[in-house]
């Protein structure tokens, strides 16, 4: 959930340019940093409401290469261009300019986070009421596999349990 609504971001950038008041005084009034209604006020001029809503869209590398440049050619300050592209966060270009100069173009197409899945999940095992006789040679081993498990699993929890039996009762 975001820290600040969309309803307060524009309260506070209509505050800002109705009063004619600095981001200083703005920030002093709402109790924000000064920086953040530069963003926000930069982000309304640019976008109207859309630039004060801040949907995660996954960027391309040909968007990412469109904003590294017109940083490096002088068009836009990173500030600027956070505002004008639409970007929620400074870090976010700067953390491609960095993976731009130390990897180039591949170091932009990388994926982030978590891999997902090359499969489908797959459901858990439920053991049949079929006679052992009716059973494939693939059920009979998943069968096996799960009754293992199971005994395995119960194992496990009487030891448990015997073990807090004869545990040592401490005062607290």
């Amino acid at each position: 959930m975001a820290k600040y609504s969309t309803e307060f971001k524009l309260e506070v950038v209509k505050f800002h340019l109705s009063k004619k008041a600095g981001s200083r005084m703005t920030g002093q009034f709402f109790g924000i940093d000064e920086a953040i209604v530069r963003k926000w006020v930069d982000a309304y001029i640019c976008h109207g409401l859309l630039g004060l809503k801040k949907p995660y869209s996954p960027y391309t590398t040909e968007f990412k290469l469109s904003v590294l440049k017109a940083i490096s050619s002088g068009d836009f300050s990173v500030r600027h261009a956070c505002a004008h592209f639409n970007i929620p966060a400074q870090s976010t270009i700067l953390t491609w300019q960095r993976l731009y100069n130390e990897g180039g173009i591949d170091a932009l197409n990388r994926l982030r986070g978590r891999p997902k899945p090359m499969s489908t999940p797959t459901k858990p095992y439920q053991p049949s009421n079929k006679p052992v006789e009716e059973l494939t040679p693939e059920e009979l081993i998943l069968e096996v596999q799960y009754r293992r498990a199971e005994v395995a699993y119960l194992k496990k929890l009487d030891a448990l349990i015997q073990a807090k039996k004869s545990a040592p009762k401490t005062k607290r």
